[in-house]
Formats: C-alpha cells, sequence, structure tokens
C-alpha cells in the first residue's frame, strides 16, 4: 500500500454485558462516539487485536466485502493473532463449517442444510416446537419461583436443538450442557480440553442417530452428504457442531435478556401480553425492539483481509482480522434515537417476515422485501452469513416470551439486579434469573 497511514486510535475493549445499561452506555460512548472512525482498533478476549466495525452502514460493508474471507486459509499468509491468541467462543475461527467459510465452498454447505430453513420448514419446526413450549411452560405452573435461565430457556433450546438435529429426547440435555461448556470455556485450559471432548463426543451421538433416523433433519442430510463425497468428515463434524451451538447458544442468551428486559421495564411487559391494544404486529415489534438491543452475539465471527486494503478509510494490512461490533451498530443513535429505549413504534412489522429470507431458499420474500429491511437490526448478521435459523429463532423468542408473561402476568425478579451473574464475551448470558411467580 502507498501513504502514510494517519496514527491509529488508542485500542478500545470489546466487550460489553448484554441489557445492563451500564454496559449498554459504555459500548454506546466507546464504539459509536459522533466523533470516532467508523472501524476502530479492539482488543478482544485473550489480548487479540482486531479492528470492529461499529456502524451499520460499514457494518453491512465488511460483511459483504469480497476482499474479506470468512476462510483463514484464503488469506495465504499469516494472519495477525493467530493461532496463539485465540478469543474463548472462537470454534467458529478453525471448525470447517459456514462460519469460517467463503465463497462457494460456503455455499455448498448452506445448500446442504437451507431445506430445513426455509419458510416452509419453519413453519413446521415451529409447530411442533410451539407444543413443546406450551408443554415447559405448563410445567412451571405451581411453583412459587423459577429460573427462567434453567427452567425454561434451556429446555426450549434442547427442544429446538433435537428438532433441528435430530437429538433423542432423553440426550438432550446432555447436548445443551456439552455445547455451553465447549462454547464457554476459555482455550488452553484444562476445562476446556475436558468440554471439547465430550463435544465431540455428542457430535457422534448425533452422528449415529442420524445413520438410524427414519425422519429427515439438518443431521441426515449432512451426513448423506458426507456419505456422497460432498463433504468430508471434518465438515461433517463442524457443521453439526455450529448448528447446536449456535441454537442453544442463542436461545439461552436471547430468553433470558428478553425477559429481564420485561421484568425490569412495564412498556415491554405490557407490550408482550395478552391484551395489548396494538394487536399481533405490535406484540412483534416489541420482540423485534428486544432483538436489537440483545444480538444473540455481540459481534460477528472473524473475517480476514485477503490482501492489503482500505475499509472505510482504514489501511489494513493482509491478514488483518476484522469483526462486526453487532451491538454497537443496534445502538447507532443515527439511526436508532434514543437507543437504548425499546420502542416498538419505530420498527416495520414487515421486518420480522422479511428477514427471514435466505436467497438458497425457493420460498424466499421478494427483492421488495429485502429493500425494507435495510435498515433493520443486525442481530442475525446480514448478506451471504446472515443466520439460516434467523426466522425460527426469532419466532421461538417471540413465542417463548409471550407465552411466559401471558401465563404469568405477575412474575417479578426475586433477587437485586446486582446479584444476577453474566459470563461470556462475544455473547455474554445470564447464569440465572429468578422470578417470583405471584398469585
Amino acid at each position: 500500500m502507498t501513504g502514510t497511514p494517519s496514527p491509529a486510535p488508542r485500542p478500545v475493549p470489546l466487550a460489553c454485558p448484554a441489557l445492563h445499561e451500564r454496559g449498554f452506555i459504555a459500548a454506546a460512548r466507546r464504539l459509536t462516539a459522533p466523533d470516532g472512525p467508523a472501524l476502530r482498533p479492539v482488543t478482544l478476549g485473550g489480548g487479540l487485536r482486531a479492528w470492529a466495525a461499529t456502524d451499520p452502514a460499514v457494518a453491512r460493508g465488511v460483511l459483504t466485502d469480497p476482499r474479506l474471507t470468512n476462510d483463514i486459509r484464503e488469506v495465504g499468509g499469516p494472519v495477525q493473532g493467530f493461532p496463539d491468541r485465540r478469543y474463548p467462543e472462537d470454534f467458529f475461527a478453525h471448525a470447517p463449517q459456514l462460519l469460517s467459510a467463503s465463497g462457494e465452498r460456503h455455499r455448498g454447505l448452506r445448500r446442504i442444510v437451507a431445506p430445513y430453513f426455509t419458510a416452509a420448514a419453519t413453519e413446521r419446526t415451529g409447530a411442533r416446537l410451539r407444543d413443546a413450549l406450551a408443554r415447559i411452560i405448563g410445567s412451571l405452573a405451581g411453583r412459587d419461583r423459577i429460573d427462567i435461565v434453567t427452567d425454561l430457556a434451556l429446555p426450549l433450546a434442547g427442544a429446538t436443538a433435537g428438532e433441528i438435529l435430530g437429538i433423542v429426547p432423553e440426550r438432550c440435555d446432555a447436548a445443551v450442557t456439552a455445547a455451553l461448556a465447549a462454547s464457554g470455556a476459555v482455550p488452553g485450559s484444562e476445562e476446556a480440553r475436558s468440554a471439547h471432548r465430550v463435544f465431540a463426543q455428542t457430535v457422534l451421538h448425533i452422528i449415529g442417530a442420524a445413520r438410524r433416523s427414519p425422519v429427515p433433519t439438518a443431521a441426515t442430510a449432512l451426513l448423506h452428504a458426507r456419505q456422497s463425497g460432498r463433504i468430508g468428515n471434518a465438515e461433517l463434524a463442524g457443521m453439526l457442531g455450529m448448528l447446536l451451538i449456535g441454537t442453544v447458544d442463542s436461545l439461552s442468551t436471547v430468553v433470558p435478556a428478553g425477559a429481564l428486559m420485561a421484568l425490569r421495564h412495564p412498556e415491554v411487559r405490557h407490550g408482550l401480553g395478552a391484551g395489548h391494544g396494538g394487536g399481533p404486529a405490535y406484540t412483534t415489534a416489541v420482540t423485534e425492539e428486544i432483538l436489537r438491543l440483545n444480538p444473540p452475539f455481540q459481534h460477528t465471527g472473524w473475517r480476514f483481509t485477503r490482501d492489503d486494503c482500505a475499509l472505510a478509510g482504514v489501511p489494513l494490512p493482509r491478514g488483518a482480522v476484522v469483526v462486526t461490533s453487532v451491538l454497537a451498530a443496534n445502538l447507532d443513535p443515527a439511526t436508532w434515537p434514543d437507543p437504548l429505549r425499546a420502542d416498538p413504534l419505530r420498527v416495520d412489522p414487515l421486518r420480522a417476515d422479511a428477514l427471514c429470507a435466505d436467497p438458497l431458499c425457493a420460498d424466499a420474500p421478494s427483492a421488495d422485501a429485502h429493500r425494507r429491511t435495510a435498515a433493520g437490526h443486525l442481530s442475525f448478521g446480514h448478506g451471504p452469513h446472515y443466520c439460516l435459523g434467523a426466522a425460527l429463532g426469532r419466532r421461538l423468542v417471540h413465542e417463548a416470551l409471550t407465552g411466559l408473561f401471558r401465563r404469568f402476568p405477575q412474575l417479578s425478579l426475586a433477587v437485586p439486579l446486582d446479584e444476577l451473574t453474566w459470563h461470556g464475551t462475544c455473547l455474554r448470558r445470564l447464569d440465572r434469573l429468578p422470578a417470583d411467580i405471584c398469585a
């Protein structure tokens, strides 16, 4: 590259607790200050230095820029910080699966499982999970206190993983536990080695169940692709691991975070309730604001510059690590005035349908629907790597929260707010969320 780059701003940490106002304000100040660059140097967990896109338009550009790749092997040279300093939840950087693939390799992997995430497939899966969710919420009746994490979010995550991957019911709890341990362990520790051994065994159990299953699932589709030589053993295991971790981490993060919002803010609880005069569209918009303020992952997976280039006016060398700060983009005050406030009236109810579009799906919404999402939040990503399960995920979050607060309208937080604990970095998950069921 030619020219002398201007001095880079001092790196800032990129780890903000979701749903905690003080964390949100810190994120907004550090990452969305009006006089700051749209691509900022950050220090990730474990000390990894990277660049974070914080402006929504720049973030969308990063997520679609062909000069960046998700596949570390395409860089053709050293990648800064890899593999010596690795981020705690970096399964997605090295396992061969959708989020670490680009171009035709990515499209090929996506085509294998896309039929299980079309609008029609989501409707069928959602109907079965609606029954499971009703049983989960119904089982809470008659109790004085519940834990929304362990009694609602984790059972729902297990049921969902079971539907998508064909995990037999008696193994769902163990699969959830294995996924949580594998995604949350610090690399290099004995805890991480043990967690990944258990997780590998869980993936093998899923493969075994797929071999015997008479019901087609995403797991059987991947197994058939392996048997026909379209993918190898590593891709089979990586894709199954990605689907399991993505399902479990997303639901176990967003459902408790949304419930805590409702417990703390009467207007959110009212919007989720059965009697709101705005009707279903308003309630859907409330859920969409919950998703904006509580993205399943606070920033996207790694992207690497293929060659020297400039992004948003910032010169970067080949092998630079770039991430999109989903949380910062979702808090951009120019796009979302008063961004920390959950305001369903600013959400176009058509977005929830439009955002489920997948260009590989035969029943994807039209191009007009895509254009309507241009100003939408980035909680499910953007571009070729837009989350396959977005439509199912937003549906489950919506039904879990509306079902909970309609069944228990007097639900209240059972402990002081400062006693709640969070963990994780890329995601920020509540360890527990005790709530009292008042008569």
